[in-house]
């Protein structure tokens, strides 16, 4: 009995995170939406038409808005292999369609029913959140933390995105948890399950794989490094895929300067079309975000000893990579965007500062995790008038 009674705290909690986020979800959907659920895709009115196909679903459509991230992968969910013309709704189809992993997971789930295909997209973000927390849960467990402290999972800011705007980032994430936990118990079939899983997600999963061939590499296991090497095989065989099927991607998206993208960022100031008083608020919250960055790459570099030891440490190192070198625009604009790119490197270092008793390894989590509750803050509103009558 105590065995099993210590063995259900980590799935307790999981299941805690993923009861959370459905009452975030459930709550803004009937006060902010009207009751319709498609309002989580945040479809905006002045973007591309949804495709006729869907008019059934009478999508939620934010006026005066483009809309974010998760409308077009509604539509992927409902055409996962570009085969009813859904991509002229998208704003870049070969980037969206290399990010297959939810929404063709979403469409296998519902047997490619359009009428359950939705359902099954909102239950596999609640599935992301309550695996991603149980493996952290589990992390905690075993650093002989509190697993508790998985909760803080939702605060992750791809995560948080994710249960409020539909975006993958939360799977991605939640495949780093378990790419943590199973590479420190040394299971390596399930890891490189999940690496192969994470480039079908989203192109930076592949640093997963890079990660774990890196360090078979450094120990001379050459063997190994040829094998997780094939884990990347399905994204590389998807991506061809697409991209025969797809008009090419921008491609200013890297920089020879290393961090340009996000020295330029510091640099510019946004302007976003608030009062003074919340558009200084906004302003300060992204630079909080973008110093959490900073404190990433300083923490990776301060403990690059002891982060070379691990897989995990190896991934963590290219994703500083990935920082230094993407310069893409659009990814460093607002912390709604470059928080969520950087999300599992903020998971990484938070639990490793677990493991290592640090709390700088919390502190990346912290700086970017206002950011996106400012973000979210018009909901949080809309559901206190709600609930208060007010």
């Amino acid at each position: 009995m105590i065995w099993f009674r210590c063995a259900g705290r980590p799935v307790s909690y999981a299941l805690l995170a993923a009861l959370l986020a459905f009452c975030w979800q459930a709550l803004t959907v009937h006060y902010n939406y009207g009751g319709n659920w498609t309002g989580l895709f945040c479809t905006g009115a002045r973007f591309i038409a949804p495709p006729a196909a869907l008019d059934s679903e009478h999508i939620y459509r934010f006026r005066n808005a483009d809309g974010y991230d998760g409308q077009m992968y509604h539509y992927m969910a409902h055409d996962p292999f570009l085969t009813r013309g859904f991509q002229s709704a998208m704003d870049s189809p070969r980037v969206r369609y290399h990010r297959i992993l939810v929404p063709f997971a979403a469409w296998l789930m519902a047997g490619g029913r359009d009428q359950l295909i939705d359902i099954a997209y909102y239950a596999l973000i609640l599935l992301s959140v309550f695996a991603g927390a149980l493996w952290a849960a589990r992390i905690a467990d075993q650093s002989g933390a509190h697993p508790a402290w998985a909760l803080s999972f939702l605060f992750i800011p791809g995560v948080a995105v994710s249960i409020d705007r539909m975006t993958i980032d939360a799977s991605l994430i939640a495949l780093t948890a378990g790419f943590v936990y199973y590479s420190g118990n040394g299971r390596w079939p399930a890891v490189f399950l999940l690496c192969a899983l994470a480039g079908l997600a989203r192109e930076s999963g592949l640093l997963l794989t890079a990660g774990v061939v890196a360090w078979f590499a450094i120990h001379r296991r050459w063997e190994r490094a040829f094998a997780f090497a094939l884990s990347a095989a399905p994204a590389v065989a998807w991506y061809a895929y697409v991209n025969a099927r797809t008009p090419a991607s921008p491609s200013d998206v890297l920089s020879f300067i290393p961090f340009a993208g996000i020295l330029t960022r510091l640099a510019t100031p946004v302007h976003y079309p608030f009062g003074v008083a919340m558009n200084a608020l906004t302003g300060v919250l992204d630079y909080a975000a973008l110093a959490g960055i900073v404190v990433a790459v300083v923490y990776c570099a301060a403990n690059r000893r002891r982060l070379a030891k691990e897989p995990d440490g190896l991934v963590a190192f290219a994703f500083v990579a990935l920082a230094a070198w993407l310069s893409w625009r659009p990814v460093w604009e607002e912390a709604y965007a470059f928080a969520r790119v950087y999300s599992p490197l903020i998971l990484l270092l938070a639990l490793d500062g677990l493991r290592a008793r640090s709390f700088l390894g919390a502190l990346p989590l912290i700086l970017t995790a206002p950011g996106i509750g400012l973000e979210m803050g018009g909901q949080v509103l809309g559901i206190a008038r709600g609930l208060t009558g007010l």
